[in-house]
Protein backbone atom coordinates (compact mmCIF):
# COMPACT_ATOMS: atom_id res chain seq x y z
CA UNK A 1 0.00 0.00 0.00
CA UNK A 2 1.26 3.50 -0.83
CA UNK A 3 1.88 5.82 2.09
CA UNK A 4 1.33 9.64 1.90
CA UNK A 5 4.34 11.14 0.15
CA UNK A 6 5.28 14.19 -1.86
CA UNK A 7 5.96 13.72 -5.53
CA UNK A 8 6.60 16.13 -8.36
CA UNK A 9 4.08 16.43 -11.14
CA UNK A 10 5.02 17.05 -14.76
CA UNK A 11 4.76 20.83 -14.25
CA UNK A 12 7.10 20.77 -11.28
CA UNK A 13 4.57 21.40 -8.47
CA UNK A 14 4.58 19.28 -5.32
CA UNK A 15 1.45 17.22 -4.76
CA UNK A 16 0.44 15.09 -1.84
CA UNK A 17 -0.64 11.59 -2.79
CA UNK A 18 -3.33 10.10 -0.56
CA UNK A 19 -3.29 6.40 0.35
CA UNK A 20 -5.99 4.23 -1.22
CA UNK A 21 -9.16 3.82 0.87
CA UNK A 22 -9.55 0.70 2.95
CA UNK A 23 -11.17 -2.30 1.31
CA UNK A 24 -14.93 -2.23 1.51
CA UNK A 25 -15.22 1.50 2.13
CA UNK A 26 -15.22 4.66 0.04
CA UNK A 27 -14.20 7.01 2.82
CA UNK A 28 -11.22 9.29 2.30
CA UNK A 29 -8.92 10.19 5.19
CA UNK A 30 -9.82 13.52 6.78
CA UNK A 31 -6.38 14.98 6.12
CA UNK A 32 -7.06 14.74 2.38
CA UNK A 33 -10.83 15.25 2.37
CA UNK A 34 -10.63 18.95 3.15
CA UNK A 35 -7.81 19.78 0.76
CA UNK A 36 -8.73 21.48 -2.49
CA UNK A 37 -6.66 23.02 -5.24
CA UNK A 38 -7.70 26.67 -5.75
CA UNK A 39 -9.08 27.53 -9.15
CA UNK A 40 -7.49 30.00 -11.53
CA UNK A 41 -10.04 32.70 -10.70
CA UNK A 42 -9.38 32.30 -6.98
CA UNK A 43 -5.63 32.60 -7.53
CA UNK A 44 -6.17 35.75 -9.59
CA UNK A 45 -8.40 37.23 -6.87
CA UNK A 46 -5.75 36.47 -4.24
CA UNK A 47 -3.04 38.13 -6.32
CA UNK A 48 -5.31 41.13 -6.92
CA UNK A 49 -5.96 41.53 -3.17
CA UNK A 50 -2.24 41.27 -2.46
CA UNK A 51 -1.45 43.86 -5.14
CA UNK A 52 -4.09 46.24 -3.81
CA UNK A 53 -2.74 45.83 -0.29
CA UNK A 54 0.79 46.58 -1.48
CA UNK A 55 -0.38 49.68 -3.35
CA UNK A 56 -2.27 50.88 -0.26
CA UNK A 57 0.88 50.48 1.82
CA UNK A 58 2.88 52.39 -0.78
CA UNK A 59 0.32 55.21 -0.79
CA UNK A 60 0.41 55.39 3.00
CA UNK A 61 4.21 55.47 3.02
CA UNK A 62 4.23 58.23 0.40
CA UNK A 63 1.81 60.35 2.44
CA UNK A 64 3.91 59.91 5.59
CA UNK A 65 7.14 60.81 3.81
CA UNK A 66 5.54 63.91 2.20
CA UNK A 67 3.35 64.99 5.11
CA UNK A 68 4.23 68.69 4.90
CA UNK A 69 3.42 68.88 1.18
CA UNK A 70 0.12 67.05 1.68
CA UNK A 71 -0.91 69.39 4.49
CA UNK A 72 -0.07 72.48 2.43
CA UNK A 73 -1.71 71.24 -0.78
CA UNK A 74 -5.24 72.65 -0.03
CA UNK A 75 -3.73 76.05 0.75
CA UNK A 76 -1.74 76.08 -2.49
CA UNK A 77 -4.70 74.93 -4.62
CA UNK A 78 -7.01 77.47 -2.97
CA UNK A 79 -4.56 80.35 -3.46
CA UNK A 80 -3.97 79.46 -7.11
CA UNK A 81 -7.74 79.21 -7.66
CA UNK A 82 -8.35 82.70 -6.20
CA UNK A 83 -5.59 84.15 -8.39
CA UNK A 84 -7.03 82.40 -11.46
CA UNK A 85 -10.52 83.77 -10.70
CA UNK A 86 -9.23 87.34 -10.41
CA UNK A 87 -7.18 86.98 -13.60
CA UNK A 88 -10.18 85.57 -15.45
CA UNK A 89 -12.35 88.43 -14.20
CA UNK A 90 -9.86 90.98 -15.45
CA UNK A 91 -9.25 89.42 -18.85
CA UNK A 92 -12.86 88.46 -19.61
CA UNK A 93 -14.01 92.07 -19.94
CA UNK A 94 -16.84 91.62 -17.46
CA UNK A 95 -17.59 94.59 -15.22
CA UNK A 96 -15.66 94.35 -11.93
CA UNK A 97 -18.86 94.96 -9.93
CA UNK A 98 -20.71 91.73 -9.13
CA UNK A 99 -24.04 91.53 -10.90
CA UNK A 100 -26.56 88.93 -9.76
CA UNK A 101 -28.08 88.80 -13.22
CA UNK A 102 -24.75 87.80 -14.77
CA UNK A 103 -24.04 84.08 -15.04
CA UNK A 104 -20.30 84.83 -14.92
CA UNK A 105 -20.68 86.65 -11.61
CA UNK A 106 -22.67 83.81 -10.05
CA UNK A 107 -20.06 81.27 -11.18
CA UNK A 108 -17.24 83.42 -9.81
CA UNK A 109 -18.95 83.69 -6.41
CA UNK A 110 -19.36 79.88 -6.20
CA UNK A 111 -15.74 79.29 -7.24
CA UNK A 112 -14.51 81.92 -4.81
CA UNK A 113 -16.40 80.21 -1.96
CA UNK A 114 -14.86 76.84 -2.82
CA UNK A 115 -11.38 78.37 -3.12
CA UNK A 116 -11.80 80.06 0.26
CA UNK A 117 -12.80 76.72 1.78
CA UNK A 118 -9.61 75.15 0.45
CA UNK A 119 -7.51 77.99 1.86
CA UNK A 120 -9.09 77.64 5.32
CA UNK A 121 -8.66 73.85 5.22
CA UNK A 122 -4.97 74.19 4.36
CA UNK A 123 -4.42 76.68 7.20
CA UNK A 124 -6.18 74.35 9.63
CA UNK A 125 -4.12 71.33 8.55
CA UNK A 126 -0.90 73.29 9.01
CA UNK A 127 -1.96 74.59 12.43
CA UNK A 128 -2.97 71.13 13.71
CA UNK A 129 0.27 69.42 12.76
CA UNK A 130 1.06 66.70 15.27
CA UNK A 131 4.12 67.30 17.39
CA UNK A 132 6.57 64.39 17.24
CA UNK A 133 6.97 62.56 20.55
CA UNK A 134 9.93 63.43 22.73
CA UNK A 135 12.77 60.91 22.57
CA UNK A 136 15.54 60.86 25.15
CA UNK A 137 18.35 58.55 26.16
CA UNK A 138 17.58 57.04 29.54
CA UNK A 139 19.98 58.25 32.21
CA UNK A 140 21.44 55.81 34.69
CA UNK A 141 23.54 52.69 34.87
CA UNK A 142 23.01 49.68 32.63
CA UNK A 143 22.30 46.61 34.71
CA UNK A 144 25.04 44.09 33.84
CA UNK A 145 24.31 40.69 32.43
CA UNK A 146 22.33 39.50 29.38
CA UNK A 147 19.12 39.34 31.39
CA UNK A 148 19.92 41.96 33.99
CA UNK A 149 19.53 41.17 37.67
CA UNK A 150 17.42 38.14 38.58
CA UNK A 151 16.89 36.97 42.15
CA UNK A 152 19.22 33.97 42.52
CA UNK A 153 16.97 32.38 45.16
CA UNK A 154 14.27 31.75 42.56
CA UNK A 155 13.98 28.37 40.82
CA UNK A 156 15.99 28.04 37.62
CA UNK A 157 12.82 27.93 35.51
CA UNK A 158 11.58 31.20 37.01
CA UNK A 159 14.95 32.87 36.39
CA UNK A 160 14.91 31.83 32.74
CA UNK A 161 11.33 33.10 32.40
CA UNK A 162 12.25 36.54 33.75
CA UNK A 163 15.29 36.81 31.48
CA UNK A 164 13.22 35.78 28.47
CA UNK A 165 10.54 38.37 29.33
CA UNK A 166 13.09 41.18 29.42
CA UNK A 167 14.74 39.99 26.20
CA UNK A 168 11.37 39.89 24.43
CA UNK A 169 10.28 43.34 25.63
CA UNK A 170 13.62 45.01 24.86
CA UNK A 171 13.68 43.67 21.30
CA UNK A 172 10.00 43.93 20.34
CA UNK A 173 9.06 47.22 22.06
CA UNK A 174 10.68 50.51 23.03
CA UNK A 175 11.20 49.33 26.58
CA UNK A 176 14.51 50.60 28.02
CA UNK A 177 14.07 49.86 31.72
CA UNK A 178 12.30 46.97 33.39
CA UNK A 179 11.53 45.86 36.93
CA UNK A 180 9.43 43.10 38.48
CA UNK A 181 8.38 43.10 42.13
CA UNK A 182 6.80 39.96 43.54
CA UNK A 183 5.71 39.38 47.14
CA UNK A 184 7.39 42.56 48.28
CA UNK A 185 10.86 41.88 46.84
CA UNK A 186 12.70 42.76 43.66
CA UNK A 187 12.92 39.62 41.54
CA UNK A 188 14.15 41.26 38.34
CA UNK A 189 15.75 44.54 37.25
CA UNK A 190 17.02 45.00 33.71
CA UNK A 191 17.91 47.71 31.26
CA UNK A 192 18.87 51.10 32.64
CA UNK A 193 18.49 51.70 36.38
CA UNK A 194 19.13 54.89 38.39
CA UNK A 195 22.29 55.14 40.45
CA UNK A 196 20.23 55.22 43.63
CA UNK A 197 19.04 51.67 42.96
CA UNK A 198 22.59 50.37 43.60
CA UNK A 199 22.92 51.93 47.03
CA UNK A 200 26.33 53.62 47.35
CA UNK A 201 26.60 55.82 44.26
CA UNK A 202 30.33 56.55 44.74
CA UNK A 203 31.43 52.95 44.26
CA UNK A 204 29.41 52.18 41.11
CA UNK A 205 32.14 53.04 38.60
CA UNK A 206 34.68 50.73 40.21
CA UNK A 207 32.26 47.93 41.11
CA UNK A 208 32.21 44.64 39.25
CA UNK A 209 29.14 43.16 37.60
CA UNK A 210 28.63 40.71 40.44
CA UNK A 211 28.90 43.53 42.98
CA UNK A 212 26.31 45.60 41.13
CA UNK A 213 23.87 42.69 40.99
CA UNK A 214 24.48 42.00 44.66
CA UNK A 215 23.76 45.66 45.43
CA UNK A 216 20.47 45.44 43.56
CA UNK A 217 19.52 42.32 45.50
CA UNK A 218 20.31 43.89 48.86
CA UNK A 219 18.55 47.20 48.14
CA UNK A 220 14.87 47.10 48.98
CA UNK A 221 12.48 48.23 46.28
CA UNK A 222 9.49 50.11 47.67
CA UNK A 223 6.54 50.48 45.34
CA UNK A 224 4.19 53.45 45.47
CA UNK A 225 0.41 53.92 45.44
CA UNK A 226 0.12 53.58 41.66
CA UNK A 227 1.62 50.10 41.71
CA UNK A 228 -0.32 49.08 44.82
CA UNK A 229 -3.59 50.19 43.25
CA UNK A 230 -2.69 48.25 40.13
CA UNK A 231 -2.11 45.05 42.12
CA UNK A 232 -5.34 45.39 44.11
CA UNK A 233 -7.54 46.17 41.13
CA UNK A 234 -5.81 43.83 38.68
CA UNK A 235 -6.01 46.54 35.98
CA UNK A 236 -2.97 47.83 34.10
CA UNK A 237 -2.05 51.51 34.18
CA UNK A 238 -0.31 53.32 31.34
CA UNK A 239 1.31 56.73 31.89
CA UNK A 240 1.91 57.80 28.30
CA UNK A 241 3.51 61.16 29.21
CA UNK A 242 5.08 60.62 32.61
CA UNK A 243 6.10 64.27 33.01
CA UNK A 244 2.43 65.27 33.39
CA UNK A 245 1.81 62.99 36.40
CA UNK A 246 2.85 64.14 39.89
CA UNK A 247 2.96 60.49 40.97
CA UNK A 248 6.06 59.92 38.80
CA UNK A 249 8.26 60.40 41.89
CA UNK A 250 7.40 56.88 43.08
CA UNK A 251 9.26 55.38 40.10
CA UNK A 252 12.47 57.38 40.50
CA UNK A 253 13.98 54.95 43.01
CA UNK A 254 14.19 52.12 40.47
CA UNK A 255 13.52 53.71 37.04
CA UNK A 256 15.48 56.45 35.22
CA UNK A 257 14.40 59.95 36.20
CA UNK A 258 14.01 61.04 32.58
CA UNK A 259 11.72 58.15 31.61
CA UNK A 260 9.00 59.46 29.29
CA UNK A 261 6.41 56.66 29.47
CA UNK A 262 5.71 53.94 32.04
CA UNK A 263 3.45 50.89 31.78
CA UNK A 264 2.43 49.21 35.05
CA UNK A 265 1.03 45.67 34.72
CA UNK A 266 -0.15 43.51 37.63
CA UNK A 267 1.49 40.11 38.09
CA UNK A 268 -1.37 38.35 39.83
CA UNK A 269 -2.39 39.81 43.21
CA UNK A 270 1.09 39.85 44.70
CA UNK A 271 3.32 41.41 42.10
CA UNK A 272 3.72 44.11 39.51
CA UNK A 273 5.73 44.49 36.29
CA UNK A 274 6.93 48.01 35.44
CA UNK A 275 8.33 48.91 32.00
CA UNK A 276 9.71 52.33 31.07
CA UNK A 277 10.50 53.91 27.71
CA UNK A 278 12.55 56.91 26.68
CA UNK A 279 9.87 57.93 24.18
CA UNK A 280 6.58 59.63 24.95
CA UNK A 281 3.67 57.34 24.13
CA UNK A 282 6.33 54.68 23.56
CA UNK A 283 4.01 51.70 24.15
CA UNK A 284 1.20 50.94 21.73
CA UNK A 285 -2.08 49.24 22.73
CA UNK A 286 -0.70 46.04 21.22
CA UNK A 287 2.39 46.34 23.45
CA UNK A 288 0.22 46.80 26.53
CA UNK A 289 -1.93 43.79 25.67
CA UNK A 290 1.20 41.72 25.17
CA UNK A 291 2.57 42.87 28.53
CA UNK A 292 -0.63 41.66 30.19
CA UNK A 293 -0.12 38.21 28.65
CA UNK A 294 3.52 38.14 29.77
CA UNK A 295 2.49 39.17 33.28
CA UNK A 296 0.00 36.29 33.47
CA UNK A 297 2.73 33.93 32.31
CA UNK A 298 5.10 35.26 34.97
CA UNK A 299 2.45 34.93 37.66
CA UNK A 300 1.92 31.27 36.77
CA UNK A 301 5.66 30.63 36.91
CA UNK A 302 6.46 32.59 40.08
CA UNK A 303 3.49 31.22 42.00
CA UNK A 304 4.43 27.67 41.05
CA UNK A 305 1.09 26.86 39.39
CA UNK A 306 1.10 23.68 37.32
CA UNK A 307 0.30 24.27 33.67
CA UNK A 308 -2.35 22.22 31.94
Amino acid sequence: AMTPASCLSACGHARLVAPPPARGTNRVPRAFRASRVPSRSERRATLARAASGDSADLDEDWVKSNEDAVRASPLVVGGVSVAALLLNRILSGVAPVADASSAQSRADVLCLGMAGTLVLTGLQWLALKQKPPTRVTLEGVAVPGPGGFVDPSLPLRAQEELRWTWDALSKATQCGSFAVVYKGRRVCQAGVAPRAAFGDADSIAAASDDALNEALGSTRLIIGPICERCMKSGVSNYLANLALFPGRVEFQSYLPKNAQAVAVTPVGNEGVMVAASGTQRGFTPADQAWMAVLAEKLDATLSGEARA
